[in-house]
């Protein structure tokens, strides 16, 4: 239970281009000063203080201080339980070129435990819509909201009036899939 909640908090957290950009640069850079990345961001060190608190906190973002100094990298936070594999994920999408659109729209599906539970329902089987949303206990507007959004991003597929999960083409898709069910 803990780890799904978790995993949608992180999904909002990284569903970001501005904290998306920050991770990109903390990979090609290694550790910087908070003021080093309000910087290259062109953002108040505030809020760049705050996007990286943000990024911490989902295990994503380590932190230490020297002197009058905080340094961040990214690096997974082995407290949380699924960092290391996120991390990784969005690591390997780094080096792929992968768009921040294209991964805001994977993390997006994954932004909401009801979307989770529709996945955790389907894990390992195939289920008729009205047995999905019975097997989840949703009402049926919210089943039928969030079951669209799994299906858009391609995480669930109606074949033959069955729902079944789908495979997502890319590294930090396959991950969250993974971690969610």
């Amino acid at each position: 239970m803990e780890l799904r909640r978790g995993l949608w908090k992180t999904c909002r957290v990284i569903a970001s281009e501005t904290r998306l950009k920050m991770l990109w640069y903390l990979f090609a850079e290694g550790e910087l000063t908070v003021m080093e990345c309000s910087q290259f961001m062109r953002l108040s060190p505030s809020n760049t203080s705050f996007q990286l608190k943000m990024l911490r906190e989902c295990g994503l973002v380590i932190s230490r201080r020297e002197k009058m100094e905080v340094f961040c990298r990214a690096e997974a936070n082995s407290a949380v339980e699924f960092a290391p594999e996120v991390l990784e994920a969005l690591r390997r999408c780094h080096e792929l070129g992968v768009s921040f659109k294209t991964l805001i729209r994977h993390a997006t599906a994954f932004t909401h435990e009801r979307r989770i539970e529709i996945l955790r329902a389907l894990r390992g089987r195939s289920l008729s819509a009205l047995a999905l949303r019975d097997a989840t206990g949703m009402s049926s507007s919210a089943f039928c909201r969030h079951l669209d959004k799994l299906i858009r991003r391609g995480y669930v597929r109606n074949l033959d009036r069955s729902c079944r999960i789908g495979i997502p083409a890319n590294t930090l898709g396959r991950t969250l899939l993974k971690l969610a069910t």
